[in-house]
């Protein structure tokens, strides 16, 4: 098992990657706030600015992942739409000092696991183990 690591921690990867741009994306769309957390992130969240960049054009091209990623951006976010809307410069404080619901810190957890468990990947890619041959082909 060990010697399969690092595809494992590849799909993990992917798996957080693909939330992210889903819900990120889907999150700087939402009709009310969408706006306020895009200019938000573009100054506060180096991170955030890319997923929704990254996540706009995912789900501009499959629409479903739009419709699960708005539904999942606005259960985690809709107790913080009132003060995001009185004051649109913190709303990236709001979303990452608090938690309001189950649904807001899986958002905040998958938020930091695509960056760790991309990393934990490359450095297992890295020591993979690699075929030994002791005989040569003739």
């Amino acid at each position: 098992m060990r010697k399969y690591w690092h595809w494992v921690f590849t799909l993990l990867f992917v798996w957080a990657l693909a939330y992210d741009l889903a819900v990120w994306g889907a999150a700087a769309n939402l009709p009310d706030i969408g706006g306020a957390l895009r200019s938000s992130a573009q100054r506060q969240a180096l991170l955030a600015h890319i997923y929704m960049s990254a996540g706009a054009e995912l789900d501009a091209a499959l629409p479903v992942m739009a419709d699960w990623g708005g539904q999942r951006a606005q259960t985690a976010l809709a107790p913080g739409f009132e003060r995001i809307k009185e004051d649109p410069m913190v709303s990236m404080d709001l979303i990452f000092s608090n938690s309001w619901n189950s649904t807001h810190v899986m958002l905040k957890y998958m938020y930091w696991a695509a960056p760790l468990f991309g990393i934990i990947a490359l450095v297992l890619w890295s020591r993979r183990p690699k075929k030994v041959s002791l005989m040569g082909r003739r």
